[in-house]
């Protein structure tokens, strides 16, 4: 551990971008039954670690591995205004699912009345990936797949009255 904390200090990064969890000690065997043997104990540690130098990422995770680590649970790329830009995703959800109850208000031969129910879909919450890409959970979009790009989305469930005519 105290290896892969110098290797995460030698590439600059803060102490308070790096969390560990707590230490995981488990007893080690091998073999079953009157075979087994006691090998002694592994201890494991995880660590979060916030890098912003995606010029080195690569040099980075290379010494980790050199330092000891030899787990890697993944690299994840985010944005630091996600709230301003889940906001507006929000206002754009809401605009969009106004604009298909009016058009399924049109194709009924109905008035669009007020809205009655709205519910916050947190896309990034299990389950949630029927709203996404209206619908389709296989749905993949380029910005998903653009360099560079941190996709934020946002999605609503509005429920309208039906205006008297």
């Amino acid at each position: 551990m105290s290896n892969l904390r110098e290797a995460v200090r030698t590439h600059d990064v803060p102490d308070a971008q790096v969390s560990t969890s707590r230490l995981d000690l488990q007893t080690a065997w091998s073999g079953y039954g009157a075979d087994r043997k006691f090998l002694g104990y592994r201890c494991q540690a995880a660590f979060a670690i916030e890098y912003h130098d995606l010029d080195s990422l690569e040099p980075f995770l290379i010494a980790a591995v050199d330092a000891g680590a030899n787990q890697l649970e993944g690299v994840d790329f985010d944005v630091r205004n996600k709230p301003e830009l889940r906001a507006k995703a929000r206002e754009n959800a809401v605009r969009a699912a106004r604009a298909k109850a009016e058009l399924y208000a049109t194709a009924a031969g109905v008035r669009l009345g007020a809205v009655v129910h709205i519910e916050d879909v947190d896309p990034e919450s299990i389950g949630a990936g029927r709203y996404r890409g209206h619908g389709d959970p296989a749905s993949v979009s380029e910005a998903d797949l653009a360099p560079g790009a941190v996709v934020v989305s946002a999605a609503v469930v509005l429920g309208f009255a039906i205006a008297a005519s």
